[in-house]
């Protein structure tokens, strides 16, 4: 996403006439020398505060432009403008540049590298680097390296004397590099590194020891495709210093996998997504009782992307904490949430800050409907279609905190007047600032939904203040289209002061859509496809007349 930038020469053309007021008021009254060298800076950006300010919006091309103004700016914004760096050669779908071509390349000379390589704080190296892999790093805390194009075997060595050349480096990435035992135990030696982002990388059975020890001095590990052959985990290994775990592999067996996870006992934060398992359905096997209750008492965020049956979620849920619930984010997607895996989660209702349970089969309505009963500190809900019978019969919701709310209510034939139910719960969530009701899951698509109309207590949501986007339908599919009509539009931007985005059709008439989108785009408010389609009320409603 492009920055912001800002109006450089006028931002900082009106602060300077303010210092040099300050500078002059000084002299009308003779204030003694010393005085005036303890003022604040004769110029803004002096102030280190407003330099990283500015700096931050600027882009690598603006931040060079900053440069050539004066010295003193140059002085200023030079740590700015080298602080991250990107060089190497283009990727692959730019191969049908010659090599021998200036586009070839991108990021700065190498001989400005050089000059400036202190100032360097965040590296990246990608394929022929041209030998900048060989100078001496003094600042640099974050080095991401991938030689996937046109690297020599020597440039790999770095790994080789990477203390020497990196010697405050914390946060290492490395992307299609083949690595020799060697250059495992350096990266084992190095003091400072504590991150470690491993990606398409082949780890031979006879480093893996070596492996396992760099691990021992981590507190974040990430491997995304990562083949290390038959097993991964010696025995007797433990990684007690490793809090947070991403793995995004369709390589390592699942047993391999959880094997990984049980040896960290301190873990805080858990991603585990297997993109094969999920395409294709296949449920990964748990050996029986291989989580015990407890084994994770730290665990607080977990990401899981994989088709588990409900007593493997069960177990997993059940194995977090210290036995009275510990999480506060939870995302599960594909898994099959059944009877036990709903009483494994209640275990965590009262820390629970973030629900997403996405394409998860067999979750019941009176399950979402305890969560929002009993979860006090929730803020973000993510959930499928639930029949609004269930979720009415049970006491007040106690969501206050919600500021997110993604959700489709079901209506049975009989059931519409349970609407006027649902919105008066609504109300009652009054730091919403993103409702949507979208049918996530493309079921029950012949049941009526929560109609937003005035006749069936929309108004009730005037509490909302802190709304800024609300969508309706479903996504891309056009098999629920709601009535929303013009009077509806109206009353959401009288009440609604903070509304942003619009998500759907606003009327399926075109000429009297296109005049809507005008007005709600001077109005600074986005509406995007597909969802809403607004029909005109009918001129006869007087009850629609008093509730506007």
């Amino acid at each position: 996403m492009k920055k912001a930038t800002l109006p450089l020469p006028l931002f900082f053309s009106d602060l300077a006439i303010t210092h040099r007021l300050s500078f002059l008021l000084c002299h009308s009254l003779q204030t003694p020398w010393v005085f005036k060298q303890t003022m604040t800076p004769e110029s803004p950006v002096e102030i280190p505060e407003i330099t990283g300010m500015v700096a931050s919006y600027l882009e690598e091309k603006d931040l060079s432009s900053c440069l050539r103004v004066s010295k003193g700016w140059r002085t200023t914004f030079l740590p700015h403008r080298w602080r991250v760096i990107r060089v190497g050669t283009k990727s692959s779908k730019y191969s049908s540049i010659p090599r021998d071509s200036p586009r070839y390349r991108f990021g700065p000379h190498p001989t400005d590298i050089y000059r400036y390589r202190h100032l360097i704080f965040d590296l990246s190296l990608y394929g022929d680097t041209a030998g900048l892999d060989k100078y001496h790093y003094s600042n640099v805390r974050k080095l991401t390296i991938n030689y996937e194009y046109g690297a020599e075997d020597s440039e790999r060595e770095v790994f080789l004397e990477l203390t020497e050349m990196f010697p405050l480096l914390t946060h290492l990435s490395i992307q299609m590099v083949e690595l020799t035992s060697p250059s495992w135990l350096a990266l084992s030696v190095h003091p400072y590194i504590t991150t470690l982002s491993l990606c398409n990388i082949e780890i031979k059975e006879t480093d893996v020891a070596k492996f396992c020890t760099v691990c021992t001095r981590l507190t974040v590990l990430s491997m995304h495709t990562v083949d290390v052959g038959n097993r991964l985990i010696p025995d007797g290994a433990v990684f007690n210093s490793l809090g947070a775990l991403d793995i995004k592999d369709d390589v390592l067996d699942t047993e391999n996998k959880l094997d990984l996870i049980l040896r960290c006992p301190n873990l805080q934060y858990l991603s585990w997504l297997d993109y094969t398992s999920l395409e294709d359905n296949v449920p990964p096997s748990l050996s029986p009782d291989c989580i015990q209750r407890g084994c994770w008492p730290h665990l607080q965020c977990v990401d899981i992307s994989l088709p588990f049956q409900d007593t493997d979620v069960a177990s997993l849920l059940e194995g977090i904490g210290d036995g009275c619930g510990k999480l506060a984010k939870l995302r599960l997607n594909g898994c099959f949430v059944g009877e036990r895996g709903s009483m494994a989660l209640r275990l965590h209702f009262a820390t629970l800050v973030e629900l997403c349970l996405v394409e998860c089969p067999f979750v019941s309505s009176s399950t979402f409907r305890d969560v929002l009963c009993s979860c006090s500190r929730l803020e973000v809900l993510v959930a499928k279609s639930i029949l609004a019978r269930d979720i009415v019969t049970g006491g007040p919701w106690v969501c206050q905190r919600l500021r997110d709310l993604r959700i489709c209510f079901v209506f049975g034939e009989a059931e519409q007047d349970l609407q006027q139910d649902i919105f008066e719960r609504l109300s009652t969530f009054t730091r919403l600032e993103r409702l949507e009701m979208y049918n996530l899951e493309h079921e029950s698509q012949e049941a009526h939904r929560l109609e937003f109309r005035l006749a069936n207590g929309l108004g009730q949501l005037a509490s909302l203040k802190q709304m800024t986007e609300i969508g309706f339908g479903d996504l891309g599919t056009g098999a629920y289209i709601p009535q929303l009509g013009r009077k509806e539009v109206l009353w959401m931007l009288a009440h609604w002061k903070k509304l942003r985005c619009i998500l759907g059709t606003l009327n399926r008439e075109p000429k009297e859509d296109h005049s809507l989108k005008v007005a709600l785009d001077i109005l600074g408010i986005k509406v995007n496809l597909p969802s809403v389609t607004v029909v005109p009320p009918e001129s006869g409603s007087e009850e629609d007349d008093e509730e506007q």
